[in-house]
């Protein structure tokens, strides 16, 4: 039996991976698409969601539920997202958020970066 999250390693072999870091890297990668990129799953694209998150505020409850739904299309019932707050910066422009995931029930901590909008 296969339990995901799943990658491929160099021998092309399955192998099972650390769920935190998969998950935090799906969550980067949603970031990180827009959703007009894929139009079949609009609920994945969370550029601009992640973007338009005002740098003043700390918590954002929007993005919790955007990556739940997400999670939950994804047929992720295992995980959630119960907190994505943004840490302080110093430097212009950064746009991080600290991601805190209940896996199997168990907290899990880890850092987005999300890019910032672009001037059109």
């Amino acid at each position: 039996m296969l339990s995901l999250p799943l990658r491929i390693t160099p021998e092309g072999q399955f192998a099972r991976t650390d769920p935190v870091s998969s998950l935090l890297g799906m969550v980067q990668a949603m970031a990180a698409t827009s959703k007009q990129a894929w139009p079949h799953a609009p609920w994945f694209g969370l550029q601009e969601l992640f973007a338009d998150a005002s740098m003043e505020v700390q918590d954002h409850p929007r993005i919790i539920t955007a990556v739940n739904a997400a999670f939950a299309e994804l047929g992720i019932n295992w995980a959630r997202v119960s907190a994505v707050k943004r840490p302080p910066s110093r430097v212009q422009g950064e746009r991080n958020f600290n991601i805190t995931l209940l896996v199997d029930g168990q907290p899990a901590y880890g850092n987005v970066a999300a890019s910032s909008p672009v001037a059109g």
